[in-house]
């Protein structure tokens, strides 16, 4: 194993240099150094870039969403540890994704709102959808105010941050003018059919080979491409073309055979 005063002094790539940083990332775990800290966020920076890029088209978002992707970088490399039998990029991969949506989450506020108001905003979100879908019509306030047993009056409170939130993705500027609740209570959604498929994908998905989903979680979930797949668990970016087909193939078969004996 490499000793800290052998660590030459260059930039190095995880891709580019993957032995290498495998060493880097053995000798930090035994010492945490900070400068070896240092030179194995900069080798795994582009893969911040990429997640990040994920995200945005916006250059300016782009950056912030990249300086906090670093910081989820950051934290991956202090907790890795080399028995977990995982490459790094893999592990680190859901925590910089985390954090980047925690601070889109967070940052889609125009103005500052206090925590309670925001979660309370969410839970109601949430109460619509589902109660809309219980009741067979758009719940009202009162059927919202019944399902959280929070009182009306802090709903409306909750309500009342809906116009200050900003779409990260859609950056949809706001008019200013007076918000009504049905303007917040939408429509019922189309998207109802779907749930059933999504609970029952969810059943099956608990016998697929554990590869099979990660494959389907980085290319489905988090949008990553094959090939950054197949780099991230050490196999072909074909084989995870063939891996992904394959799977796919089996719960299309599986939904179509559930639906027949409906």
């Amino acid at each position: 194993m490499l000793a800290l005063e052998m660590v030459p002094d260059r930039n190095v790539s995880y891709r580019r240099d993957k032995q290498l940083v495998a060493e880097y990332l053995l000798l930090y775990e035994r010492n945490r150094s900070p400068e070896l800290l240092e030179i194995l966020v900069l080798a795994h920076w582009e893969l911040v870039e990429y997640l990040a890029s994920k995200f945005t088209k916006d250059p300016q978002l782009r950056e912030d969403l990249v300086q906090v992707g670093g910081i989820g970088l950051t934290k991956a490399l202090q907790r890795f540890e080399s028995n977990r039998k995982v490459q790094f990029v893999t592990y680190a991969t859901p925590t910089i994704i985390g954090e980047i949506k925690r601070y889109l989450r967070d940052s889609t506020w125009s103005v500052k709102i206090g925590r309670e108001a925001k979660k309370l905003h969410y839970q109601m979100e949430e109460a619509r959808v589902y109660l809309s879908n219980k009741l067979g019509r758009t719940p009202t306030l009162s059927d919202i105010s019944q399902w959280l047993n929070v009182e009306e009056e802090k709903l409306l409170e909750a309500l009342e941050a809906g116009p200050n939130r900003v779409s990260a993705s859609l950056q949809q500027e706001t008019s200013g003018d007076e918000l009504f609740l049905e303007d917040f209570l939408g429509v019922p959604d189309s998207d109802y059919d779907a749930v059933e498929n999504r609970l029952l994908l969810r059943d099956m998905m608990a016998d697929i080979a554990p590869r099979e989903r990660q494959i389907l979680y980085l290319r489905h979930v988090e949008g990553l491409s094959q090939s950054m797949v197949g780099e991230m668990l050490g196999i072909s970016q074909m084989h995870v073309s063939r891996l992904e087909r394959r799977t796919l193939s089996r719960l299309r078969t599986a939904v179509s055979s559930c639906s027949l004996c409906t």
